[in-house]
């Protein structure tokens, strides 16, 4: 099984973040307890964490423009590395403990921010045509991560020795996690991941005008809608999975009498399902389906499932009226997010004016989805969701309020956009025209194009697909080299 470096690299960075994440959240509210914080202080802590991920994404995806992607992702990495030992060893300190811990989760969120390199690596090392089957893949080891970050628990359920004079148990001993897992995920990045060239094309600064690059950016997503609609697609996505996480647990204590375990059981569910439908995504966009048509039926399906969730979750309802609406929403996110993310870098490649700010539009697309992520959890806890005496002052005995109907709806709304607006148009875009001109200037990804002495154009594909990732160095830099035969997952022969 032939599995290139870069991706083996990128995903598991995508492995490590969504453990990170998972080992983290059960247990952080009894870790604040332990350490004499309240309820205040375990929601503040948890909000800083993705408040100093959107703050972050910006400033990386500019980073990654201007230098490249090696340097970004090491000294986010690094960042990550200190905030595990800062929120492993905060007990040893018994004056500042609280903040120690909430400064580990602050650097852990601007290490976390490095999500968006993933996707501004895959956007511009990539051809149009790999970018949703690759993106998809990534996702799936996500999930991967989600499902199996159980696991890291248990096995820390017992943890309890001392070392360098501090006591770790189950709580603490977490921060020792995050910080191997990230500094294993560092080295595997510094050694199999190709660099990029800087992305600072004359073009974005030669415009003739002295418009800012930030607002030259605002501008864009807010006059081409095949820009523009990607933003709230992401948004979207990241609040309504937020939705679910925030109201499966209070709304089927009352409705159904459902303990914690009962909710693993359907959150493990989710990611599977999420899971298959990357899988799905995968070999679809690989049989010619398009992402727009990928992206539609997502939208569609998200909107059906959040509209039977709002109608169905009612008390004493049935434990399949319960769970299969959850199911059916959980099945259409796989078809938002990799479409969405090639639909966009698409309508990025083709913009002249947004040539060299590539990473900097991923990471604004990845600061929509964490505004979508933060926001939710407020918003469907004091608007949306019925408490147990509402639910009995009700004459419908429904556990959400009318306002719930928001999440449907911006499926609903977000299609019908999609609609009005067409399926972006095939055309040449800036990196193709590129690579058309200098052969030896194309990026680590794309193992397509050769070049032979004196010819610049193209070669017959081969009845194989190739490998994904195929480099050579040239001057100190990363540049193609001729393909292989060798596809991403087939067994070499």
């Amino acid at each position: 099984m032939m599995i290139d470096p870069a991706v083996l690299a990128l995903a598991t960075l995508g492995l490590v973040d969504s453990i990170s994440f998972m080992i983290v959240a059960p247990s952080l509210a009894f870790y604040v307890e332990k350490l004499g914080g309240t309820q205040d202080a375990y929601g503040f802590i948890l909000a800083v964490y993705s408040f100093a991920s959107f703050c972050g994404k910006p400033i990386l995806g500019r980073w990654s423009d201007a230098q490249g992607f090696i340097v970004p992702y090491m000294v986010s990495i690094t960042l990550s590395n200190l905030g595990g030992l800062l929120y492993a060893v905060a007990p040893a300190f018994a004056s500042t403990q609280l903040a120690l811990v909430a400064l580990g989760r602050i650097l852990g969120g601007l290490g976390r921010a490095n999500s968006a390199l993933g996707f501004a690596y895959v956007a511009r090392a990539l051809p149009a045509s790999e970018r949703t089957s690759v993106t998809a893949i990534l996702g799936g080891v996500q999930m991967i991560g989600m499902a199996i970050a159980p696991l890291f628990s248990a096995l820390l359920a017992d943890v309890n020795f001392d070392l360098c004079g501090i006591h770790f148990d189950n709580l603490n001993s977490v921060g020792l996690v995050l910080f191997v897992i990230n500094l294993l995920s560092q080295v595997l990045v510094y050694f199999l991941l190709p660099d990029l060239a800087p992305n600072n094309s004359d073009e974005a600064l030669d415009q003739g005008d002295n418009e800012s690059e930030w607002s030259k950016m605002l501008r864009f997503v807010c006059t081409i809608p095949h820009i523009g609609i990607p933003f709230l697609t992401i948004f979207t996505f990241n609040f309504n999975w937020q939705f679910i996480e925030t109201a499966l647990a209070p709304a089927s204590a009352d409705a159904l009498g459902w303990s914690p375990v009962q909710v693993s059981y359907v959150l493990g569910a989710m990611a599977i399902l999420v899971f298959l439908g990357m899988t799905s995504v995968h070999k679809l966009s690989q049989m010619g389906v398009t992402d727009y048509t990928l992206l539609c039926y997502g939208l569609l399906a998200n909107a059906i499932g959040y509209l039977l969730l709002y109608i169905s979750w009612h008390r004493d309802a049935s434990v399949p009226a319960f769970v299969i609406p959850v199911l059916i929403s959980a099945g259409s996110f796989a078809f938002l997010g990799a479409p969405n993310r090639s639909l966009f870098s698409k309508s990025v490649d083709a913009t002249p004016e947004l040539s060299g700010l590539e990473g900097t539009m991923q990471a604004l697309l990845s600061m929509a989805s964490s505004v979508g992520g933060f926001t939710a959890p407020s918003v469907v806890a004091h608007y949306c969701l019925r408490t147990p005496a509402m639910v009995d002052a009700s004459s419908d005995a429904r556990e959400f309020t009318s306002i719930a109907l928001l999440s449907p709806a911006l499926g609903f709304i977000i299609f019908l956009s999609n609609i009005v607006v067409g399926e972006p148009e095939e055309e040449e875009t800036v990196c193709d025209k590129i690579n058309t001109k200098a052969m030896d200037e194309t990026t680590p990804l794309n193992g397509d194009r050769r070049r032979s002495d004196g010819d610049y154009g193209y070669s017959p594909r081969p009845s194989r697909r190739r490998s994904l990732l195929e480099t050579s160095y040239v001057r100190g830099s990363c540049t193609l080299g001729p393909s292989s035969d060798v596809d991403i997952f087939n067994i070499e022969p």
